[in-house]
């Protein structure tokens, strides 16, 4: 099997909530289940808590991180952001979204390159770190 499969794998079980058990984050499940991500073949739509809407284009994105926190697992600790084109503010969507078991699909798909192993080092910190995934060639 696969480095990728395998991480996909792990990673559809967790987001679907096989892998949560805490009644904290169980809490963090549901906060986010009013959110979600819709894939395309040409970008992602975004539902916000408060029900803003937000369409993203894969071509407009020039970096994706993945951001860490302390706070886990009573507060929302892993962040996805993706970098736009033209905007100084990252599009933040948190883990758990709902639409996520599709990320690393989409990611392998749309953006050549992505980095797995430091995909794999951001879902094992409890740290207040920034990984790096992906970056958009300049030129």
């Amino acid at each position: 099997m696969s480095l990728f499969k395998k991480i996909s794998e792990g990673w559809q079980r967790a987001v679907k909530g096989k892998a949560v058990s805490e009644s904290g984050l169980q809490e963090i499940v549901q906060k986010s289940a009013k959110e979600s991500v819709q894939f395309s073949d040409s970008g992602m739509h975004i539902t916000q808590g408060n029900g803003r809407e937000r369409d993203i284009a894969y071509r407009a994105v020039e970096q994706i991180d993945i951001i860490t926190t302390d706070q886990g697992p009573w507060q929302e600790d892993v962040w996805w952001c993706f970098y736009l084109r033209n905007e100084e503010k990252p599009v933040y969507l948190p883990q758990g979204i709902k639409g996520e078991e599709q990320i690393l699909l989409v990611l392998e798909k749309h953006f050549a390159g992505i980095d797995f192993q430091t995909f794999i080092m951001a879902m094992g910190s409890a740290d207040n770190a920034v990984f790096n995934l992906w970056r958009r060639a300049e030129g």
